[in-house]
């Protein structure tokens, strides 16, 4: 796949669909012809159509100048058989590219070969998120493979098992009281402290909560019909019809070409798009700075514990 063609929502659905929680590579080059790459784990998909997604670097990484400088970067999923790897590009002070034989992208980043899924991205937002920068890239190209994506868990590197499993059910809420001896209570004050922020946003510019799950969904996967935005959000207690589709077209969110019913094709704006970016945007740097305190290994064991806890049984 070339840049500047179409690209196909599922390849790209399958490619970041590699990243469970895993270990990610991000490569670009310096303006003086230096290669940098750096271990991340803030990678996270933004957008089907257009393709984006978006990783994030504190502002004190010596590497940060070239980055924000840099046009282009490209974002890595590693294969379970990287770890060593993922270990050269997390140390300092060492010639990460030393003996590594690397392909070349646009405006010459350097491209690493091996991975499960590489994404090569032009860089199309930058933001401010305390004392990290997020970097939003449109995807110009991408590979991807069946090779089984490298996880850490538990203080250590692993590999993904498949197994087919029944979706998960929704949790509800039995009215019991909770104390903080309990498991729910530092998980209910932790997504209410990461999540805060966003939703005060999301308050400000008017959004009620259905139409904000209808933005998502549309930010998953743009051109749904309404049928389908609402079997997205209905899991989550929330429900979009028509009425909300017209809301937010009246809003400048949303366009549709048809009078608004069930199977009417539905599509973000330019407006709408930005908006959820900015959104986004204000999460991540709320999660980079509840997660400071942690080092990577740590939040990696964090991610994998949660998992556990929401896995069907």
């Amino acid at each position: 796949m070339q840049p500047g063609t179409d690209m196909d929502a599922r390849a790209l659905r399958d490619a970041l669909g590699a990243f469970a929680t895993g270990v990610t590579i991000v490569t670009t080059r310096a303006e003086d012809g230096t290669d940098i790459g750096l271990t991340a784990n803030s990678f996270s998909s933004v957008s089907l159509a257009p393709p984006m997604v978006l990783w994030s670097l504190a502002k004190s990484a010596a590497s940060i100048g070239a980055f924000r400088e840099a046009r282009y970067f490209a974002v890595h999923v590693l294969a379970a058989d990287q770890d060593g790897l993922s270990a050269r590009f997390a140390t300092r002070g060492i010639e990460k590219f030393a003996g590594l034989a690397v392909e070349r992208g646009r405006e010459e980043i350097p491209l690493l070969g091996g991975c499960t899924a590489r994404f090569e991205c032009r860089t199309a937002f930058q933001y401010e998120g305390g004392d990290h920068v997020i970097f939003v890239g449109e995807v110009e190209n991408l590979t991807h493979s069946e090779r089984p994506p490298l996880v850490f868990h538990g203080g250590r590197y692993g590999m993904v098992r498949r197994r087919d499993a029944p979706p998960a059910s929704p949790v509800r809420d039995h009215g019991s009281s909770i104390s903080p001896d309990d498991v729910l209570y530092h998980l209910s004050r932790a997504f209410y402290h990461i999540r805060h922020d966003a939703q005060e946003e999301r308050r400000q510019r008017g959004w009620t909560d259905d139409e904000y799950m209808a933005l998502v969904a549309l930010g998953r996967e743009d051109g749904r019909t309404v049928d389908e935005i609402n079997a997205f959000t209905l899991f989550r207690g929330r429900r979009v019809t028509p009425d909300v589709v017209r809301s937010l077209a009246a809003r400048g969110l949303a366009s549709v070409a048809e009078p608004v019913r069930g199977d009417s094709i539905v599509h973000l704006t330019p407006a709408g798009r930005q908006a959820m970016i900015e959104i986004i945007a204000i999460m991540k740097s709320t999660e980079a700075d509840a997660l400071e305190g942690l080092d990577f290994s740590e939040i990696q064991l964090l991610k994998q514990l949660l998992a556990r806890i929401v896995e069907p049984k």
